[in-house]
């Protein structure tokens, strides 16, 4: 059955596409080219290529994409944290250095 090739309904090679929404967690299907580029511009041609997945696996499957996500933001999160982190040393930087360079007379303001 897959060394058949499938064409879409503009005559294109079918994609196999991997399916991450709920009631098709983790199953590949044959899809228009153009869905992957622009999903506007499909055909909507729609052939499963898997066997369905066992109920007990889409539960396994949904915890760990669910997982996946909260790990995501929390490492985005802690990316933004260490930029401004970094931005901070940087500006305790040049004011130090600006410090050393001009002294701390009266004359030199520190904005």
């Amino acid at each position: 059955m897959h060394n058949v090739r499938k064409f879409c309904y503009y005559g294109e090679e079918a994609m196999v596409i991997q399916s991450w929404s709920v009631d098709n967690s983790d199953r590949r299907f044959y899809g228009c080219p153009f869905y992957e580029r622009d999903s506007r511009l499909a055909c909507n041609f729609f052939v499963l290529f898997d066997p369905p997945t066992p109920e007990h696996l889409k539960i396994v499957i949904l915890g760990l994409l669910k997982k996946k996500r909260a790990f995501d933001a929390l490492l985005k999160k802690n990316s933004i944290q260490r930029n401004w982190r970094r931005l901070c040393v940087l500006i305790l930087i040049v004011i130090v250095l600006k410090l050393i360079v001009f002294g701390s007379s009266k004359d030199c303001y520190i904005m």
